[in-house]
């Protein structure tokens, strides 16, 4: 093999390990409440959304919340950045960020909002409505 393809082959493989390395580096894994206070580095924690406990900043630049996990733990979350679209009807919050020993301050929010096509009734009969292939 010639000296170029050597050094070709080289530099694809640095390549690789480098794009490698950054793709794990940027991983932030779901982790429990628990495990997020402990936690050195960024994590995802899921839980549902404590709607009376929403408070927004005057400037409306900042706003806090509270999510709960199954167990009931409650974990206070803020977040620097415009509210997700569709917060308002939230059930769930993702939030990945760092506990900074007090609270989560959350780097990016993710919502989840109930399916607008879930349980709905027709208002005629009451009755669940149905779709063209189940009819």
């Amino acid at each position: 093999m010639k000296p170029a393809a050597w050094f070709g082959l080289a530099v694809i493989v640095a390549a690789l390990a480098f794009g490698a390395k950054a793709f794990v580096a940027n991983l932030t894994p779901y982790v429990s409440f628990d495990e997020a206070r402990r936690a050195q580095h960024s994590v995802q924690v899921m839980g549902s959304l404590d709607k009376a406990s929403i408070r927004t900043t005057r400037d409306a630049l900042e706003f806090t919340l509270v999510a709960k996990d199954g167990s009931g733990d409650r974990m206070p979350v803020t977040f620097t950045r415009a509210k997700p679209q569709n917060f308002e009807e939230a059930v769930e919050v993702t939030a990945i960020g760092k506990f900074d020993g007090k609270i989560m301050r959350a780097d990016n929010l993710l919502v989840k909002c109930p399916s607008k096509y879930q349980g709905t009734e027709t208002k005629e009969y009451g009755a669940p409505t149905q779709t063209a292939s189940a009819r």
